[in-house]
């Protein structure tokens, strides 16, 4: 049985059911099984990230990726709907226009929210957690390696962001990720676990229902890099969930959905869809061809844990 099935056993049933499957009761163990399926309802998750490679000049390609994401959608049968949660994440200054856009069926997400420790609200240039979630932003994309890595943000202004967000009604989708040297001297999950710990001070027990959690091994992007195989992906993200389960609680680690994100495309989607820890994916350059993006969403709608589920 995986880790991921025994947190949610653990946190789906009463005691004396989790009693008597401790006993080995073939019968109890189906109705677990059942009860389990009741009560995992959060559907997978997949979000594109725009970055700023559209709309610059044009804001005429926005609009057409748009009207070409709703023709997309709307191609898909129920079933494949029903198990998948698509989130797109323009930059702030289209958010707006892809709201209005889009389907109601799609989410929209920001990339980012403000950019400095301390009080943000009324200051120049700011843009509040608030302001995002009144043009009709549902999550946000917080801790990109872009982020991170270029821009210079630290934990401690991370974790305020999840905060504010959270605060404010957003979801969040938070990235984590290891440098090539930081894997090479063996502190991968070391740095995984700063990053997480940090974000996590910022989310209340209630919340977690709300979180993604994407693992972007920055040594596995980009033109050139080893890509990070499906069994490494599994281990990072089981051993993520067991850090949130130490840390938050069981319900907590149930309740999030944990991602992948390192150059996921239409080819390669397969390999990590049927990970038992990998709720979905967060996708770069795939996110703006909408006959990838659709191959991505079918592969994870026939191949990931929730088809598992409603087969039961």
């Amino acid at each position: 049985m995986s880790y991921r099935s025994v947190v949610f056993l653990a946190t789906g049933f009463l005691a004396a059911t989790l009693f008597t499957i401790i006993s080995g009761s073939k019968s109890s163990i189906e109705t677990a099984q059942i009860k389990e399926n009741e009560s995992v309802k959060q559907k997978l998750f997949i979000a594109t990230n725009w970055k700023c490679k559209i709309g610059d000049g044009d804001v005429k390609e926005v609009d057409d990726l748009c009207n070409d994401l709703n023709t997309m959608w709307s191609a898909l049968t129920q079933t494949e709907k029903e198990n998948i949660e698509l989130c797109v994440n323009p930059p702030y200054v289209f958010l707006d226009r892809v709201r209005s856009c889009l389907t109601k069926d799609i989410s929209v997400g920001s990339q980012n929210v403000f950019d400095a420790n301390g009080p943000n609200e009324g200051n120049t240039g700011t843009t509040t957690a608030k302001m995002l979630h009144a043009v009709g932003s549902e999550w946000v994309l917080l801790g990109h390696s872009d982020r991170r890595n270029n821009l210079g943000e630290k934990d401690k202004l991370i974790s305020e962001k999840v905060e504010a967000s959270l605060a404010a009604g957003l979801g969040v989708i938070l990235t984590i990720g290891e440098l090539p040297n930081q894997r090479k001297w063996g502190r991968a999950l070391s740095t995984l676990r700063k990053q997480l710990g940090a974000a996590m001070k910022g989310i209340k027990p209630d919340e977690w229902h709300k979180i993604v959690v994407a693992y972007e091994p920055v040594w596995a992007v980009g033109e050139g890099a080893t890509p990070c195989s499906p069994e490494e992906a599994q281990r990072i993200n089981e051993e993520l969930r067991k850090f949130i389960t130490e840390r938050a609680g069981p319900d907590a680690a149930a309740s999030c959905r944990l991602t992948y994100t390192g150059s996921v495309n239409e080819n390669n989607a397969a390999e990590y869809a049927s990970l038992v820890d990998v709720d979905g994916f967060v996708v770069g350059r795939a996110g703006l061809d909408t006959s990838k993006l659709r191959s991505i969403i079918e592969t994870l709608a026939r191949d990931g844990r929730s088809s598992e589920h409603n087969e039961l």
